[in-house]
């Protein structure tokens, strides 16, 4: 199982890498990798729907609505839905910070302070002040990720130690 986990995450790297474009944001890579993400992590007991809020506008809303209408997360559906104020991310699983939101790194942790929620976020280097993952893209064009692995811990959400592997960063 562990070797199965790490060939399809060794696989989404080398996909990536041509889904990824220097000075283009490809949003169908960046919602393969929260896909990915969300499957290879475990929050606390939860039972119903899976919720990914993108907060702002972004064309990865889109890409993720084809995504949840093929897949699951761990036997549970995918519900992706828009917010544009950090107040509005209700019970979320996941919250995708659009780059256009970044300012509002500090009002969504606040907002989602003491509950098991994971923040991605699209601007590189948040995952310093906060973020659980944040993107990047190296100078070989290829998309990778960041990981405070200290804020996932206090979020009580655990992820998958070839997504740790596979990382850039981890603080």
């Amino acid at each position: 199982m562990r070797f199965a986990v790490k060939i399809i995450v060794g696989a989404l790297f080398v996909f990536s890498g041509f889904l990824a474009k220097a000075q283009t944001t490809n949003h169908q890579a960046y919602s393969v990798f929260i896909f990915s993400i969300a499957k290879y992590s475990n929050w606390p007991v939860h039972e119903g729907e899976f919720k990914i809020v993108v907060l702002g506008k972004s064309k990865v809303y889109d890409e993720l609505l084809k995504v949840s209408a093929t897949k699951d997360v761990n036997g549970m559906k995918i519900v992706v839905t828009q917010a544009e104020e950090a107040s509005q991310v209700g019970e979320a699983n996941i919250v995708y910070l659009s780059d256009s939101k970044s300012s509002q790194l500090d009002d969504l942790l606040k907002t989602t302070n003491g509950k098991a929620v994971m923040v991605i976020t699209e601007r590189e280097g948040l995952f310093k002040k906060g973020a659980g993952f944040s993107f990047l893209v190296l100078d070989n064009s290829t998309l990778r990720f960041d990981i405070n692995n200290t804020e996932l811990e206090k979020r009580q959400i655990k992820i998958s130690k070839s997504l740790s592997t596979l990382a850039n960063s981890i603080i």
